[in-house]
């Protein structure tokens, strides 16, 4: 049997009920860059059998600014919810792009970095500019630290 982290544990017993009978729910993942998302994410699609979207995939590259693909995000999100089935929706300034496209999570997790990353000056001034302004910690439902140790 594959070793779990006792955080991935602690999220699964949390969303259990939420996801039971797969109804039509949205749930982020939010966090800084590099902190485990994605690999938070598609461990909890996998385990629930429902759709991960990782934003990344939608995200445009430039020097000054995250632009992120704003309606196909939407577009993806509108067409699980309303078949009813549940959705994983993860990736930086979560709370940002949710307001962008008119919706509100379900249940939001914030994954608090263990240890500061390395990240470029215009990254961190982005997303300080991001947690002052939305405050992501402190809007979520459950804060989790990935740095936990396995048991």
């Amino acid at each position: 049997m594959p070793t779990v982290l006792q955080a991935y544990r602690r999220i699964v017993d949390v969303l259990d009920t939420l996801m039971r009978d797969l109804p039509g729910v949205l749930v982020t993942i939010d966090g800084r860059d590099g902190v485990g998302k994605t690999t938070l994410g598609r461990f909890l699609a996998w385990h629930f059998n429902v759709t991960l979207l990782e934003t990344d995939l939608f995200l445009i590259p430039t020097r000054d600014h995250i632009i992120y693909l704003d309606d196909q995000i939407n577009r993806i999100i509108e067409r699980r919810l309303t078949t009813p089935r549940p959705i994983i929706v993860e990736g930086i300034a979560m709370l940002q792009i949710m307001q962008r496209i008119h919706r509100s999570p379900d249940f939001a997790i914030y994954v608090d970095e263990g240890e500061r990353r390395s990240t470029s000056r215009a990254m961190k001034r982005r997303l300080a500019e991001y947690e002052s302004t939305f405050n992501p910690r402190q809007s979520a439902n459950l804060v989790v630290s990935l740095s936990d140790h396995t048991d």
